[in-house]
């Protein structure tokens, strides 16, 4: 890599396209200390079109201004040592290598049902460190390739050393069109160097035309020497061709995939980034991701080479196109999986819509219902976006949390991202706490706080080719330490933003698994932003202790497309607080009624705030509102006030009731686990559950999230476990006075003990049957849910009996 030190040569006004190529061609071969001559500089240029002449008057200019230095006719990027010693000294003992790497890819030809050898790797570009192996790509015959890979282990068992025999890549011969398509793999199909199979690596050759994308002037493949055909191929094939080499193929695949699985702790990522496969067709089985670091320190080569030349590189991307993306995948938190209530990513949504009212091509990754990552690295091969904005959705409360498999997943995106020559800003909750994560993983910025501003100036000034790093709001990396730049100012009028991209998203998933689990399709919107109390475990990261409200003319019209176009049946107003400014409510009701809408719709509100207006209330009910979440906590007044929460239980009481009065379902929120809680509490906690009989209840651990009051009290006495891993962790992560397994317990407890509560209040009369299948159906959840209640009441028994930790104590 480039070293980090002050230019020394004058900047350059602008690089030709020939001037680009031959840096981006030098920048990559600096990665294996490998310069080029003249002519291996063209072959290896990634722009059609440039002559022979041209790259040599593009070296003499660049040599002038000092980006590149030479030597023996040998060129390399200027700021890097001499590396013509190291490279001298690589290249020949890769040349003394090759004729034994050739007699055993010979070996490798002889073998049952491989159809193409080829050598990869450094070998293959006459480049061989000390400590170096010798990397094969191998072709073998359809349904026959975990065969070939038990027999290559037996072969390479059988080598003086097994450094003589990687198998780095075996594919199927009908799987010859690679997916991956970057500028790594190119490089890797362009340098091979053939062993046997003409035919078969012929065939791969012209089943991969998107190479010459990247390598216009690769050489074809020449210098076979096809082996002899030995007896024991043809007997191996002759016994393992029909019913038998099948049964055995799956099978080796099998034991191997699970080995793999069991020993590999982070199998699913590498999988999710193809650094590693496990397919019947394909076998890479490297877990070193040798290949995004390789591109990751191809694209620092860019950036420092463009720093000091002054002038912009093109990087193989689509100018003027970006892809926005969220990173919370459903797929990943078990728990939310579950449940089957999916909603898009509202806030990537939002600045989807800002970038394309910016003029630029836009597109949208929604990771809610993809796979994995390699979703996300399918589109960045399909789009090939110039920036890349992973905007997290800060309408969701599960981003707060900054769960860890998340918060993995997007550094995983952004490393993504970063390899494929994109600019990647991020704004997200736990970016805006924690941006040195993100930036360190290849992120050229961070937004803080509130993004549609700060993106706005910050993708136009890349567009432009503008400073940037003054930009209020941001933060970036120079020279190691993180830089802010000023605060930025908070929007305060959200009407003038444009409105959420729904077009850009496929909503069929999500209204598919809505229906299929509950009968209905539901989308969220959001009416307001930030919230202007202060519980003192409740985070505000993006939005602050404002209250910004759009207008109610606004939200109605947005309710009435998603109603008409995508057939919504049910809103999640997504709203720390709704419904907060007096005279709102009453004016959406009305502006609802003369829509001639009919809404059902979910909000999240204060006890004390439904008892503020009864008429505000009523506006609610008859424009739809179906359930009102009140954040209760818990039923002892003790604990409601360490919280600062503001609210007594006479006010949740009342606002219960109110709600049944208005014919609205109420919902509450419980958090166990708060400091100082004690048996007494949580006993009030459930007696109020009891007495209230809410048609939800919503079942926490608290959470310290960073910047909090809660957080500053209990972060001394926290241990290394900062985030929950997905949102059924459930782990205390300070000291209690129970153990972590006794919330757990609790929870699953409170949750079944309410589920059997509803179920017989159904049977006995006391509340109408609201499922399909009434009573009948109650009585089936009643039995199912009875031995898990007995089973978490016994595991609660069995942890008080435990010792505790020395609890926090609270401020």
């Amino acid at each position: 890599m480039l070293k980090a030190t002050e230019p020394v040569m004058a900047q350059m006004p602008a690089l030709d396209v020939a001037q680009q190529a031959v840096l981006r061609a030098l920048a990559y071969r600096q990665v294996f200390d490998c310069p080029l001559s003249a002519d291996e500089v063209w072959q290896f240029l990634d722009e059609p079109g440039v002559s022979d002449g041209e790259v040599k008057a593009a070296l003499q200019r660049l040599q002038t201004a000092g980006l590149v230095a030479c030597r023996d006719g040998l060129f390399w990027i200027a700021e890097m040592d001499d590396p013509i010693a190291r490279w001298t000294a690589n290249r020949d003992r890769a040349d003394a290598a090759m004729p034994e790497a050739l007699a055993v890819g010979h070996g490798v030809m002889r073998l049952p049902f491989v159809e193409g050898v080829a050598i990869s790797g450094s070998l293959s570009k006459r480049s061989l460190s000390e400590s170096g192996d010798y990397d094969f790509m191998i072709i073998t015959r359809p349904g026959r390739l975990w065969v070939v890979y038990v027999l290559l282990r037996i072969y390479r068992n059988q080598l003086r050393s097994m450094e003589l025999l990687c198998s780095n890549y075996v594919l199927a011969s009908h799987k010859l069109a690679l997916e991956r398509r970057d500028a790594f793999t190119a490089m890797e199909l362009a340098t091979l160097h053939p062993v046997a199979g003409r035919d078969c690596l012929t065939r791969m050759q012209q089943a991969n035309p998107w190479v010459d994308e990247y390598l216009p002037n690769r050489l074809p493949l020449q210098n076979f020497v096809e082996p002899a055909s030995s007896v024991r191929r043809k007997l191996g094939e002759a016994v393992l061709r029909g019913p038998l080499g099948e049964l055995a193929d799956w099978c080796a695949w099998k034991l191997i995939h699970r080995r793999h699985r069991r020993n590999i702790p982070h199998l699913p990522s590498l999988t999710a980034r193809r650094s590693l496969e496990l397919s019947r067709d394909v076998a890479k089985l490297h877990t070193s991701e040798w290949k995004y670091r390789i591109l990751e320190r191809y694209q620092s080569n860019l950036d420092r080479l463009q720093q000091l030349a002054g002038a912009p590189i093109a990087r193989h991307t689509v100018d003027n196109t970006v892809l926005v993306a969220s990173a919370y995948y459903y797929r990943l938190d078990p728990k939310q999986w579950q449940a089957g209530k999916p909603y898009p990513p509202l806030g990537t949504l939002y600045a989807a819509g800002l970038v394309r009212s910016l003029g630029f091509q836009t597109q949208v990754f929604d990771a809610g219902l993809a796979d994995s990552e390699l979703a996300f690295l399918r589109r960045l091969e399909q789009e090939r976006p110039a920036f890349v904005v992973l905007q997290e959705d800060g309408f969701n409360y599960l981003t707060k949390m900054c769960l860890a498999r998340m918060r993995d997943a997007a550094l995983q995106m952004v490393k993504l991202a970063r390899a494929f020559g994109a600019r990647i800003v991020v704004c997200s909750s736990d970016a805006t706490d924690f941006p040195e994560p993100y930036l360190r993983a290849g992120a050229t910025a961070v937004v803080r706080g509130e993004s549609e501003a700060t993106l706005a100036d910050l993708l136009q000034a890349w567009r432009d080719h503008r400073p940037w790093t003054t930009i209020p709001g941001l933060v970036h990396l120079a020279q190691e330490r993180l830089v802010p730049s000023p605060q930025r100012a908070p929007i305060t009028d959200l009407d003038l933003l444009p409105a959420p991209a729904w077009d850009l998203v496929d909503l069929a998933p999500y209204r598919e698994m809505w229906q299929r689990r509950h009968g209905h399709f539901s989308l969220n919107i959001a009416t307001t932003r930030g919230c202007p109390y202060a519980c003192n475990w409740c985070a505000k990261p993006l939005h602050g202790k404002r209250y910004t409200v759009r207008s109610p003319e606004q939200v109605v019209e947005e309710l009435a497309q998603l109603v008409q176009q995508q057939g919504a049946e049910h809103f999640w107003i997504t709203d720390d607080l709704f419904g907060l400014k007096p005279g709102w409510t009453q004016r959406f009701a009305d502006l609802v009624q003369a829509r001639g809408l009919k809404l059902r719709y979910t909000i999240q509100t204060r006890a004390d705030l439904l008892l503020r207006d009864a008429e505000d209330l009523q506006a609610m009910a008859s424009s739809g509102l179906e359930t009102a979440w009140i954040g209760a906590e818990s039923g002892s007044q003790r604990i409601l006030d360490a919280m600062d929460k503001g609210i007594t239980r006479a006010q949740i009481d009342g606002a219960v009731q109110a709600l049944k009065q208005h014919g609205v379902k109420p919902a509450l929120f419980l958090q166990f686990g708060y400091l100082g809680e004690t048996a007494d509490d949580i006993r009030l906690t459930q007696q109020m559950v009891d007495e209230l009989r809410p048609d939800q209840i919503g079942i926490s651990v608290s959470y310290p999230l960073p910047g909090t009051v809660f957080h500053e009290r209990v972060k001394a006495q926290m241990g290394r476990k900062t985030h929950w891993l997905h949102s059924n962790d459930l782990d205390l992560m300070f000291p209690g006075n129970f153990s972590p397994a006794f919330y757990r317990h609790l929870h699953a407890y409170t949750s079944r003990r309410f589920q059997v509560m509803r179920c017989w209040s159904v049977l006995c009369g006391q509340l109408p049957a609201s499922r399909r299948g009434g009573r009948l159906r109650e009585l089936a959840s009643l039995l199912r849910a009875t031995p898990p209640l007995l089973r978490a009441r016994l595991g609660l028994w069995r942890e008080q009996r435990q010792p505790a930790e020395a609890p926090a104590v609270a401020a």
